[in-house]
Protein backbone atom coordinates (compact mmCIF):
# COMPACT_ATOMS: atom_id res chain seq x y z
CA UNK A 1 0.00 0.00 0.00
CA UNK A 2 1.35 2.98 -1.46
CA UNK A 3 2.13 5.90 1.59
CA UNK A 4 0.48 9.38 2.13
CA UNK A 5 3.22 11.67 1.66
CA UNK A 6 4.35 12.80 5.56
CA UNK A 7 4.33 16.79 6.95
CA UNK A 8 7.61 18.49 6.18
CA UNK A 9 9.53 17.92 9.44
CA UNK A 10 13.42 19.36 10.13
CA UNK A 11 14.77 19.47 13.79
CA UNK A 12 15.67 23.35 15.10
CA UNK A 13 18.88 24.43 13.84
CA UNK A 14 20.65 23.75 17.55
CA UNK A 15 19.89 20.19 16.80
CA UNK A 16 21.28 19.78 13.78
CA UNK A 17 24.29 21.54 14.91
CA UNK A 18 24.96 19.28 18.20
CA UNK A 19 24.28 15.97 16.26
CA UNK A 20 26.37 16.21 13.07
CA UNK A 21 28.83 18.41 14.97
CA UNK A 22 29.06 14.84 17.80
CA UNK A 23 28.60 12.64 14.50
CA UNK A 24 32.12 14.83 13.40
CA UNK A 25 33.94 14.09 17.01
CA UNK A 26 33.06 10.39 16.51
CA UNK A 27 34.13 9.99 13.04
CA UNK A 28 37.24 12.04 14.41
CA UNK A 29 37.72 10.00 17.66
CA UNK A 30 36.90 6.60 16.61
CA UNK A 31 38.13 6.24 12.89
CA UNK A 32 40.72 9.07 12.35
CA UNK A 33 42.66 9.80 15.69
CA UNK A 34 45.00 7.87 17.40
CA UNK A 35 44.32 7.25 20.93
CA UNK A 36 46.43 9.64 23.78
CA UNK A 37 46.92 12.45 20.83
CA UNK A 38 45.95 15.69 22.39
CA UNK A 39 43.02 16.21 19.50
CA UNK A 40 41.80 13.05 20.70
CA UNK A 41 41.44 14.41 24.32
CA UNK A 42 40.15 17.72 23.11
CA UNK A 43 37.38 16.03 20.87
CA UNK A 44 36.57 14.19 23.76
CA UNK A 45 35.49 17.41 25.96
CA UNK A 46 33.98 18.75 22.67
CA UNK A 47 32.02 15.28 22.81
CA UNK A 48 30.95 16.26 26.79
CA UNK A 49 30.68 19.93 25.25
CA UNK A 50 28.16 19.51 22.91
CA UNK A 51 25.80 16.81 24.97
CA UNK A 52 25.80 19.20 27.52
CA UNK A 53 24.52 21.97 25.22
CA UNK A 54 22.05 19.60 23.79
CA UNK A 55 20.36 18.37 27.12
CA UNK A 56 20.60 22.39 27.85
CA UNK A 57 18.43 23.18 24.88
CA UNK A 58 16.52 20.72 25.62
CA UNK A 59 15.68 21.89 29.02
CA UNK A 60 15.15 25.19 28.31
CA UNK A 61 14.88 26.73 25.09
CA UNK A 62 14.01 24.18 23.07
CA UNK A 63 10.31 23.39 21.86
CA UNK A 64 7.97 20.81 20.63
CA UNK A 65 10.00 18.02 19.54
CA UNK A 66 13.75 19.00 20.67
CA UNK A 67 12.60 19.38 24.60
CA UNK A 68 13.87 16.75 26.83
CA UNK A 69 10.38 15.91 28.06
CA UNK A 70 9.31 14.80 24.18
CA UNK A 71 12.10 12.27 24.69
CA UNK A 72 10.61 10.00 26.99
CA UNK A 73 9.25 7.40 25.23
CA UNK A 74 5.72 5.76 26.09
CA UNK A 75 4.01 2.80 25.35
CA UNK A 76 1.73 4.71 22.58
CA UNK A 77 5.30 5.65 20.49
CA UNK A 78 5.93 2.41 20.35
CA UNK A 79 2.45 1.54 19.37
CA UNK A 80 2.58 4.08 17.01
CA UNK A 81 6.00 2.92 15.50
CA UNK A 82 4.68 -0.61 15.44
CA UNK A 83 1.54 0.51 13.48
CA UNK A 84 3.52 2.90 11.39
CA UNK A 85 5.99 0.87 10.24
CA UNK A 86 3.66 -2.13 9.55
CA UNK A 87 1.30 -0.04 7.07
CA UNK A 88 4.39 1.94 5.85
CA UNK A 89 3.12 5.38 6.72
CA UNK A 90 5.36 8.58 6.74
CA UNK A 91 7.09 8.73 10.16
CA UNK A 92 5.18 11.22 12.66
CA UNK A 93 7.43 14.13 13.27
CA UNK A 94 10.10 13.58 16.34
CA UNK A 95 11.63 10.36 17.27
CA UNK A 96 9.17 6.95 17.62
CA UNK A 97 9.69 5.26 20.48
CA UNK A 98 12.62 3.53 19.99
CA UNK A 99 14.41 6.22 18.70
CA UNK A 100 14.00 8.21 22.08
CA UNK A 101 15.47 5.36 23.82
CA UNK A 102 18.39 5.58 21.54
CA UNK A 103 19.05 9.19 21.68
CA UNK A 104 19.36 8.07 25.38
CA UNK A 105 21.52 5.65 25.01
CA UNK A 106 23.90 7.32 22.55
CA UNK A 107 24.14 10.22 24.65
CA UNK A 108 24.73 7.89 27.87
CA UNK A 109 27.51 5.80 25.72
CA UNK A 110 29.22 9.12 24.39
CA UNK A 111 29.39 10.91 28.11
CA UNK A 112 30.57 7.58 29.76
CA UNK A 113 33.49 7.16 26.53
CA UNK A 114 34.45 10.57 27.01
CA UNK A 115 34.21 10.51 30.85
CA UNK A 116 36.11 6.97 30.90
CA UNK A 117 38.62 8.69 28.68
CA UNK A 118 39.46 11.83 31.12
CA UNK A 119 39.44 9.31 34.39
CA UNK A 120 41.91 6.92 33.05
CA UNK A 121 44.79 9.97 32.75
CA UNK A 122 44.45 10.33 36.53
CA UNK A 123 46.27 8.37 39.10
CA UNK A 124 43.03 6.97 40.51
CA UNK A 125 41.54 5.82 36.91
CA UNK A 126 45.16 4.05 36.06
CA UNK A 127 45.08 2.22 39.29
CA UNK A 128 41.39 1.61 38.76
CA UNK A 129 41.87 -0.11 35.41
CA UNK A 130 39.70 2.87 33.79
CA UNK A 131 41.65 2.10 30.13
CA UNK A 132 39.31 -1.09 30.13
CA UNK A 133 36.14 1.20 30.85
CA UNK A 134 36.89 3.24 27.85
CA UNK A 135 37.29 0.47 25.33
CA UNK A 136 34.10 -1.07 26.46
CA UNK A 137 32.88 2.16 26.27
CA UNK A 138 34.02 2.39 22.96
CA UNK A 139 33.23 -0.16 21.79
CA UNK A 140 29.08 0.00 22.64
CA UNK A 141 29.67 3.87 21.39
CA UNK A 142 30.90 1.99 17.83
CA UNK A 143 27.98 -0.58 18.37
CA UNK A 144 25.13 2.07 18.67
CA UNK A 145 26.55 4.06 15.88
CA UNK A 146 26.27 1.24 13.53
CA UNK A 147 22.70 0.42 14.96
CA UNK A 148 21.78 3.94 14.68
CA UNK A 149 22.60 3.91 10.60
CA UNK A 150 20.88 0.59 10.02
CA UNK A 151 18.06 1.42 11.93
CA UNK A 152 18.02 4.82 9.93
CA UNK A 153 18.31 3.30 6.31
CA UNK A 154 15.78 0.73 7.17
CA UNK A 155 12.71 3.43 8.65
CA UNK A 156 13.42 5.26 5.86
CA UNK A 157 13.51 2.68 3.56
CA UNK A 158 10.02 0.70 4.76
CA UNK A 159 7.93 3.75 5.50
CA UNK A 160 9.66 5.97 2.13
CA UNK A 161 10.95 8.89 4.00
CA UNK A 162 14.56 10.40 4.00
CA UNK A 163 14.81 10.88 7.62
CA UNK A 164 18.24 11.89 6.91
CA UNK A 165 16.76 15.24 5.26
CA UNK A 166 15.18 16.32 8.62
CA UNK A 167 19.06 16.51 10.06
CA UNK A 168 20.27 18.71 7.20
CA UNK A 169 19.81 22.41 6.27
CA UNK A 170 16.02 23.13 4.88
CA UNK A 171 17.78 24.58 1.31
CA UNK A 172 15.65 26.34 -0.78
CA UNK A 173 12.96 25.36 1.34
CA UNK A 174 11.12 28.05 3.85
CA UNK A 175 11.66 27.96 7.65
CA UNK A 176 7.81 26.83 8.36
CA UNK A 177 9.48 23.50 7.35
CA UNK A 178 11.58 23.26 10.53
CA UNK A 179 10.29 22.13 13.99
CA UNK A 180 8.40 24.91 15.01
CA UNK A 181 5.66 24.34 11.95
CA UNK A 182 4.26 20.85 13.92
CA UNK A 183 5.02 21.40 17.48
CA UNK A 184 4.29 19.39 20.92
CA UNK A 185 3.90 20.63 24.06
Amino acid sequence: MPSKKGEPFRWDPLVRLTHWGLAAVCIGNLWVNEAGEEWHEWLGYGAIGLVSLRLLWGLTFARGYARLGALIPSGEDFRQQAREMRERQPPAPGHHGSGKLAVWALWLVVLATAGSGWFQNTETGFELGADEWHEWCVVALQGLIGLHLLAIAFTSWRQRSNLVARMLPAIGRRSSIQSGSNEQT
